[in-house]
């Protein structure tokens, strides 16, 4: 082709349009002419061409490594006749990329063309390739073929084929039939394998992550290509023995001596199979790369030199004089060829192989990613919930006046009844408010009277109104309507303002979640470590100590520990050592066996400055089995200690049902981190919509503070309580409807400050029932307990239970249950423990830092 056809412009397609539009911001420009008299391309076309020029170059790179791997693969023989890299090849290849099976069959018929002599049959590969495609093929025209039918149909045309091949020549003979099978078995288990490649090679986009078994499943391919090497020599030198070396050397600079030794192992037995000579390989190889990965701190240079020293001296002990020679040459260019390899290469390595720091930074990074995302999508559903208690609160309707409704009844009866009146413009257009001031003086008259007559009508209206036989009934069915009506609205504006209160709770939750979730970030590995280091002073062992927290008062730290002794050494040794180093006393807070006792997880808190001591006393009526009354105490988390005790209406088993159901429900809010006051009206909306039938139940609720003491009492519909403070006694009395009666319930808060060896005592209505013969049932109480000397809650339980009982006759009228709590201080079973140079987990300041700084400062950017 001459210059003159080499630049001539190609003709336009018939479906392809000659012109082109031209944008209205696009400036036109004048073309310069050639001296040829041809215009000069635009610069989008040129970088139109050079992108498209670049997309070839890569596209034909990949191409040539493809066919590059097909050709060591088809040159790879193990046990001088098999060839099972073939066909599990090419059925992966049918998985990747569009093409790459064309390119990798190419190279797999030229390499085993190149191996005839060492044992590789190309009529019998032809064969299988053909055939295989050719059964994809039909099968797919049926249904798509499942991926994980591939290694079976790999199985079936290898063996199927090999022993087909041998059977003409030698007839049938075990011997045959054995090698077939054992290469199907090796095809259909490296089919298994690089089915397990990373997405790179199978997929079109590739994961930033791999996973341990498609690390290894590309050592095995990389180790297969290397058979294909077989032969192949400069000099003496093998090019197989030298790319092993590399292989090995490079994953153990990088790995370390796990994954250099496991690369050592893979290889050198890989290429055993290929030549029986070799099989000393597998020691000299994996004592190399262990060797070598051990030095990996030392960078490329002592990695490299600890692998050539120890694949050197196993090649003198296993290997005769000349061989070991042109051995130790190859291992030696192998290591050159790791010093000259670029360090960006290495980066890359490690970022992918599983134990290297930057395999583990990424792995972090991933992880953070998904925690930040995580803590995004919570914040935003905890917005919407704020959004929606604001939206539900805004439509909760300003509380009315509380009037009896004359409003909403005038404005029924007028347009029920005056409108229609021939004194209409008299009454209300003339003099409207001398006629609504008389109706409004009759409509207080009617409200809560039956019997209201014409002769109750007051002086203004009678002397107003001629048709008082029709206003009367109009005025009481109007405002029996009316009453009814701002009921209702009174009850959907209630129901409004606890829905609104629900979902802040439940914003406020996930906020709160949300903000854990992004504070715990593993920022305290530097004291995790100081922590071991300690430990190992005292001699304890631990596997694993995780920080969650170093938050005062909010200290937990999680400890594993394998093949537990039980002697309890972290409630005896770690606690009391914690408990020097942070400065306040850190208690065992749960520990978690395994079911099979190989291991436990013990948890470390911040110990609270008091504790809860419990005792109750119950009594069913008439000495049934089953009580009404239901209670409950709990640690409701944050440092909340919760008393909780129920009497449900009437006995036996539906009344403790409902005590028990609103007890059970108040403790799961509580421990989710609703308010007492949003949980007890949660409680009293399920008991009054759970059923048609009227069921109530009373709720008698402590909840202290575990580190100052303070308890906020909350009392519906129940009688009174007590606090005995040694030998005074106060009581606790609230007057309110039990919940479950109506919607809209008045919960009565009571807060008392309490300290050590106050005892807070719980009752229900059976116990003053019994005494109610009395002049003063409550009095009688008080002094029962003022006479008690003992400061043990069970004790004071049973001796009350017993005094009303003794009280009453010896007969149980009513169900009585009797719950006593005391306040104690929290002291530790051991002491702290001091070790010289103790190093400090918490920064020192001049001030003691907010928690949101010192959460700020722990905060681990990657």
């Amino acid at each position: 082709m001459n210059s003159k056809n080499r630049h001539r412009p190609r003709p336009a397609r018939p479906d392809q349009p000659i012109m082109r539009l031209v944008s209205l911001t696009e400036e036109p420009v004048a073309a310069p002419l050639f001296s040829d008299g041809k215009t000069e391309p635009s610069n989008n076309s040129l970088i139109r061409r050079d992108g498209q020029q670049r997309d070839v170059a890569a596209r034909l790179r990949f191409m040539l490594i493809v066919c590059a791997v097909g050709f060591l693969l088809g040159r790879a023989v193990i046990l001088d006749a098999l060839t099972p890299f073939v066909l599990a090849a090419y059925a992966v290849s049918l998985h990747m990329r569009k093409g790459v099976s064309v390119w990798i069959a190419a190279g797999l018929i030229l390499g085993s063309v190149t191996a005839v002599s060492s044992g590789a049959n190309p009529l019998l590969l032809i064969a299988m390739l053909v055939s295989y495609r050719v059964l994809i093929y039909l099968l797919n025209r049926f249904d798509s073929v499942d991926i994980h039918v591939t290694p079976f149909l790999v199985f079936a045309v290898d063996a199927g084929f090999r022993f087909g091949f041998a059977w003409p020549n030698n007839g049938f003979t075990w011997y045959a039939l054995g090698m077939a099978c054992i290469d199907g078995l090796l095809s259909f288990l490296l089919t298994l394998m690089f089915l397990q490649l990373p997405p790179l090679f199978t997929m079109t986009k590739a994961r930033q992550n791999w996973r341990t078994d498609e690390v290894f499943a590309l050592i095995i391919l990389l180790a297969s290509l290397l058979t294909g090497l077989q032969g192949l020599a400069v000099r003496g030198v093998s090019l197989e023995t030298v790319f092993a070396g590399y292989l090995v050397a490079a994953f153990a600079a990088v790995g370390g001596p796990g994954i250099g030794g496991a690369v050592g192992l893979i290889t050198g037995v890989i290429l055993a199979l290929g030549a029986l000579p070799m099989a000393g390989f597998i020691g000299i190889l994996g004592f190399g790369g262990v060797l070598g990965g051990m030095l990996r701190e030392g960078k490329r240079f002592l990695s490299g030199l600890a692998f050539l020293v120890g694949a050197t001296v196993l090649t003198l002990y296993t290997l005769r004089l000349p061989a070991s020679v042109d051995d130790m040459a190859a291992f030696a260019i192998a290591v050159l060829l790791l010093y000259v390899t670029p360090l960006r290469a290495f980066t890359v390595m490690a970022r992918f192989t599983p134990g290297t720091v930057h395999y583990a930074m990424n792995q972090q990074e991933h992880a953070r990613r998904i925690k930040e995302l995580l803590t995004t999508r919570i914040e935003e559903v905890a917005s919407v919930f704020s959004q929606l208690a604001s939206s539900f609160s805004t439509a909760a309707d300003p509380a009315p006046n509380h009037d009896n409704g004359s409003k909403e009844t005038i404005e029924m009866t007028v347009n029920e009844l005056c409108v229609q009146c021939r004194r209409y413009e008299r009454c209300w257009s003339a003099d409207p408010v001398t006629t609504h001031r008389a109706m409004t003086e009759t409509i207080a008259q009617i409200d809560g009277r039956d019997d209201y007559g014409i002769e109750d009508v007051p002086r203004s209206m009678y002397s107003r109104c001629v048709k008082l036989d029709q206003l009367l009934p109009t005025l009481k069915r109007s405002h029996a309507a009316a009453v009814r009506q701002r009921g209702m609205m009174r009850q959907l504006r209630d129901s409004r303002s606890l829905v609104a209160a629900q979902l802040a709770g439940v914003g406020t939750i996930m906020r709160d979640l949300a903000q854990d979730i992004r504070y715990e970030n593993g920022a305290n590995h530097k004291q995790e470590t100081q922590i071991m280091t300690v430990l190992g002073r005292l001699g304890l062992e631990v596997q694993g100590i995780d920080i969650i927290s170093l938050e005062e008062g909010k200290v937990e730290i999680e400890i594993l520990q394998l093949n537990p002794s039980g002697h309890d050494e972290c409630a005896k040794l770690v606690a009391p050592l914690l408990s020097e180093v942070l400065g306040e006393t850190i208690t065992v807070k749960k520990t978690e066996h395994s079911v099979d006792g190989s291991y436990q997880v013990v948890t470390l808190a911040s110990a609270r400055a008091f504790q809860v001591s419990s005792g109750y006393a119950t009594a069913a009526k008439d000495g049934t089995l089953q009580s009404g009354d239901f209670f409950s105490v709990m640690d409701v988390g944050n440092g909340r200690y919760a008393l909780a005790l129920s009497d449900g209406m009437g006995n036996g088993e539906r009344a403790n049902r409902e005590s028990s159901a609103a007890v059970t429900i108040v403790q799961q809010l509580l421990r989710a981190g609703f308010d007492e006051s949003v949980a007890i009206k949660t409680v009293n909306s399920a008991l009054v919509l759970r059923s048609t039938e009227e069921m109530y139940a009373t709720l008698d609720l402590a909840v202290i503070d575990l580190y100052t003491a303070q308890t906020e009492f909350l009392k519906v519909g129940s009688v009174p309580s007590y606090i005995k403070q040694g030998k005074r006694v106060t009581a606790l009395c609230a007057e309110s409807l039990p919940i479950g009666i109506i919607s809209d319930i008045e919960v009565q808060t009571q807060r008392a400050k309490l300290s050590e060896g106050d005892i807070i005592v719980f009752m229900s209505d059976g116990v003053l029932d019994a005494v109610s013969h009395l002049q003063d049932p409550d009095d009688w109480v008080r002094r029962q307990l003022e006479r008690y000397d003992s400061a043990d809650p069970q004790i004071i339980a049973d001796l009350l239970l017993e005094a009303s009982a003794r009280a009453a006759g010896g007969v149980i009228k009513d169900d009585m249950t009797v719950l006593c709590a005391r306040i104690e201080t929290f002291k530790p079973e051991w002491a702290t423990i001091r070790l010289p140079d103790l190093p400090s987990l918490r920064k020192s300041g001049g001030r003691r830092k907010s928690v949101k700084e010192e959460r700020s400062e722990r905060l681990v950017h990657v």
